[in-house]
């Protein structure tokens, strides 16, 4: 059965899947709705029952649909991954790019110069700097081997590895009650106000809000879409927020206090790579970002 079925065909129903209707999916494809109803039918007739039920307001998945939709999806990443890392080898050659947000940028900078001098007759290793928006999904279309994620992320056709732990501390506005104690209780910033990244999953929104361990009330501030506006908010006295310890600047805003918490989860970061992967080189780096946190644990 397999072999009758196209990759092709896979997309075309992806595309119906995503759009839920045949002219929207046709559209997207740049393909004429009868060609594509005709495709889909044949991936019907080939997998033995019906994938879409079709009805005046478009198409919805059948209960087959959605099973098949999981994996389908799947093989197409799967497939054009691989493509792209090929076609990036045949223009590039051996090639081992690693990135990171900017936040993280030291830490990658160190992995990569440590993992160059230890292993000089290995492919080189180059960092970059990458949008977390864009960040896993890179990985996983092959457009660069490794990255450094900070946890909770989408572990979806990734494997990963932590590389270190950092405690978190509380952003506070220099005007507020708690800005002068040494340390704080999360509880005790119950009901404040926290800047709002958008598009963030529940388990993100838990994490950034210090609500994953205890379900604390907090109440939704300004929506931030970069670190300078996540600062800004905060500064405004318009809310607060909780990073990373070792993304603290040597010199914090004016207006701005840092103050450790107790009762917050830390910032894990971990190496993440396509679940795809097999390059040794791959292996090779993580297996080195891994040594250099159990190095640096031990001291």
């Amino acid at each position: 059965m397999g072999a009758d079925i196209d990759l092709k065909h896979f997309r075309f129903f992806l595309a119906v899947a995503d759009e839920g209707t045949f002219t929207g999916a046709a559209q997207r494809l740049g393909m004429t709705q009868p060609a594509l109803s005709r495709a889909i039918q044949a991936l019907e007739d080939t997998v033995g029952t019906a994938l879409f039920i079709r009805g005046p307001q478009g198409a919805e998945l059948t209960e087959a649909g959605r099973m098949l939709s999981h994996d389908a999806r799947g093989l197409v990443e799967f497939a054009d991954a691989a493509l792209t890392r090929v076609t990036r080898f045949g223009k590039e050659g051996p090639r081992l790019q690693v990135t990171a947000r900017g936040c993280d940028v030291d830490v990658v900078h160190s992995l990569v110069a440590s993992y160059n001098e230890r292993h000089p007759h290995a492919p080189s290793a180059h960092a970059a700097m990458v949008d977390w928006r864009v960040q896993a999904d890179q990985v996983r279309a092959g457009d660069t081997e490794a990255t450094l994620l900070r946890a909770p992320f989408d572990r979806r056709g990734l494997d990963s590895d932590l590389v270190r732990i950092d405690p978190r501390v509380a952003l506070l506005p220099e005007t507020h009650a708690l800005a002068g104690r040494e340390v704080i209780h999360r509880s005790e910033l119950a009901d404040e106000a926290f800047p709002v990244w958008p598009d963030l999953t529940p388990a993100e929104t838990a994490f950034w809000t210090g609500t994953d361990l205890v379900h604390y009330a907090w109440r939704p501030g300004p929506v931030v879409h970069d670190g300078m506006q996540f600062v800004g908010s905060i500064r405004l006295g318009q809310a607060i927020g909780f990073i990373a310890g070792a993304h603290l600047p040597e010199q914090l805003p004016i207006g701005i206090r840092a103050v450790p918490v107790i009762g917050l989860t830390h910032s894990e970061l971990h190496i993440a790579w396509a679940t795809t992967e097999t390059s040794p080189d791959v292996a090779r780096f993580v297996r080195h970002a891994t040594e250099q946190t159990m190095e640096a644990m031990e001291a």
